[in-house]
């Protein structure tokens, strides 16, 4: 049973993930779509493991532009609805959102992101409250878990009153860490769409939409602001004796409000919690500046409020001294912590406790996080990983050839092949650039061969077109599909790949060479990873048939993901050969070490041979087939 399936006023231990999707369900949305991306993914797991209890309809659609429209259409047809992504994927929706705005809804639509501000694992760290300025869509935030389910039910009814999208923005430190929520009530019932057509409004010419821009503005920049001057989430707690004023959106507050309590300032500091920031409630914090004469803003990523609270300030004419990422008080980059905002406060209010009560010493020398105090893991590809075995063999093909290679890579869990030894890739810039970017490589008339790296679900999310236009413009480069048959790095979600659907029902499953197929391609072939000859084989034949025939080949590396697969032999009772060193015939080389750097091998100092690890071996043979002195074997049974 699922955590967030409780019932009213039980009090249950959630993850900030674990309480959106509550919230989603307390709200009364019944259609809710996404694509997996760390933090936000576990939402959408979540209503997908509940969905038939609760008479939901859930899918993690193939990107994020697919996901938003889907969505959007079910809230015209009247059916309130979330789409859920990572700060990334708002950049895949930007060209539907606005637009979403302009036409407006029908019934709630919620935009919730999952923003890995630090970053942990993205390529950027953007700050996602510009795009929902740009798309002119109200913005939530919540501050702790409890207001992670609550905020979710009120972002639900601003956007039936308004009749637009509305932004729910957690953070990575909401979205994974834990607390205790009280559940509310879950509406009954099943839902049913009812589309009425109304061509001024839905059919998005420019002539109509000059007649639907004066509604959105009024609705955002005054209908919004005035729903945002009363938002119960937003909260003043004053200070009789206030030296310093703090405005902090998000977690901000709770590090603020830790960081007062341990400097012994708590009678000298108000605060303005916002969890509504945009479009900002401008009287409620116009009032909070004239009462302080200086003011302190917090949040993560880009001064986006302090912006904001400085053209208020300038316009009320305020005498307030504003302190924030600007005045240095604040970094632009980066996770905040009660740290951070304890010196922050503890320079401008006089009080240096914080020396001695926040700077952790790691050998004398202070520190500011405490991720300084632990030491430092690269990350890697799991032990049996099949990418391992398909970057190996990439990589040899090449050398074979006495060619030189450009591989782009592209976002995935494969892309930890980055990393020593490996260090199989060039580029990893976004979902599907690597065939795009090895297509103008390709043409750029570069002397190496060039190898485009993409993950079975990257595929399918944006890879297509890319590969569409490299057989169009007839590009002479490999791409190589890594697939494993689930989104693994995001916690192994299914997509077209897998068989089955989000909510685990029989699907129908994608080929990747199939489609190839069908897009042009003539040369397609598949291959299993772990079988090291037959790939390296396969590879070299489709670098040859490049080379002369002047077009692309696409090679497919089959395998399921070890994890998944491993879950499966524990289910059934299976347990794995791990393969182990005969002693006698090791050389000591390391080579299997320095190829491959599987966490399962490792080298005895002492003995000065290899050594596997049994508890972490999967059984793969992949090393076995690389060891030059054939000194790797599968274990004997005792």
């Amino acid at each position: 049973m699922s955590n967030i399936a409780g019932s009213k006023g039980e009090r249950v231990l959630l993850t900030g993930d674990e309480a959106i999707a509550r919230g989603i369900l307390e709200s009364g949305i019944k259609f809710i779509t996404g694509y997996p991306g760390t933090p936000a993914s576990e939402i959408v797991d979540e209503l997908a493991s509940i969905a038939r209890q609760y008479g939901l309809y859930v899918e993690w659609s193939v990107n994020e532009k697919v996901g938003f429209e889907v969505a959007y259409a079910s809230s015209l047809a009247g059916v309130g609805s979330a789409f859920v992504c990572k700060h990334l994927g708002l950049n895949w929706i930007m060209d539907p959102w606005i637009v979403a705005s302009e036409t407006g809804v029908n019934a709630p639509l919620l935009i919730v992101t999952g923003d890995d501000v630090h970053p942990y694992a993205s390529q950027n760290a953007q700050d996602t409250r510009f795009l929902a300025r740009v798309a002119k869509s109200p913005m939530v935030e919540p501050s702790t878990i409890q207001e992670a389910k609550d905020i979710v039910k009120l972002a639900a009814d601003v956007s039936r009153r308004l009749e637009l999208p509305v932004v729910v923005r957690a953070t990575l430190r909401i979205c994974h860490s834990r607390g205790v929520v009280e559940l509310g009530d879950v509406p009954g019932g099943t839902f049913k769409g009812f589309f009425k057509p109304d061509k001024e409004r839905y059919v998005m010419i420019a002539s109509k939409v000059r007649r639907r821009l004066p509604l959105l503005n009024r609705k955002f920049y005054y209908d919004a602001v005035k729903i945002a001057e009363e938002f119960p989430l937003n909260k003043v707690i004053y200070s009789d004796n206030a030296e310093l004023g703090v405005i902090a959106v998000g977690l901000s507050f709770a590090y603020a409000w830790e960081a007062v309590e341990m400097l012994g300032l708590r009678d000298k500091v108000s605060f303005l919690k916002l969890a509504w920031h945009l479009p900002p409630p401008r009287e409620l914090i116009s009032k909070f500046l004239s009462d302080h004469s200086r003011v302190l803003v917090l949040e993560e990523v880009d001064p986006f409020l302090e912006n904001e609270v400085k053209s208020i300030a300038y316009d009320v004419g305020a005498r307030v001294r504003i302190f924030g990422k600007y005045s240095g008080h604040i970094p632009f980059e980066g996770e905040l912590n009660t740290g951070i905002v304890a010196r922050a406060i503890a320079r401008i209010t006089g009080c240096y406790r914080e020396v001695e009560m926040f700077a952790l010493s790691n050998g004398g020398a202070p520190v500011n996080n405490l991720s300084d105090l632990v030491i430092r893991r690269i990350p890697y590809l799991c032990p049996g990983c099949p990418h391992r075995a398909s970057y190996y063999s990439i990589k040899q093909a090449v050398k074979s050839l006495g060619l030189k290679a450009i591989v782009t890579g592209d976002r995935g869990c494969y892309n930890q092949g980055v990393h020593p030894p490996l260090e199989a890739i060039d580029t990893c810039i976004c979902m599907g650039a690597s065939i795009a970017m090895a297509h103008g490589f390709s043409k750029s008339r570069v002397d190496d061969v060039v190898i485009a790296v993409i993950g079975d679900s990257t595929f399918f999310h944006a890879g297509l077109p890319a590969l569409v236009n490299a057989v169009y413009n007839g590009s002479k480069i490999l791409v190589a599909v890594f697939d494993n048959r689930w989104t693994a790095m995001t916690g192994l979600q299914p997509n077209p790949s897998t068989g089955v659907n989000a909510m685990r029902e029989p699907a129908r499953r994608f080929y990747p060479e199939e489609l190839a197929k069908a897009i042009g391609v003539d040369y397609v072939r598949t291959v299993d990873p772990y079988d090291v000859k037959a790939s390296v084989d396969e590879v070299v034949k489709a670098i040859e048939y490049i080379r002369s025939e002047g077009k692309p080949a696409v090679l497919v590396f089959r395998r399921p993901c070890i994890i998944q697969e491993a879950r499966e032999w524990r289910r059934k009772g299976v347990k794995p050969t791990p393969y182990i060193v005969n002693w006698d015939r090791c050389t000591g080389c390391r080579y299997c070490i320095v190829s491959l750097g599987c966490p399962a091998l490792e080298f005895n100092e002492e003995r000065r041979k290899v050594s596997i690890n049994e508890d972490k071996c999967v059984g793969c043979g992949v090393c076995a087939q690389v060891c030059p002195a054939d000194a790797i074997a599968p274990k004997r049974g005792e």
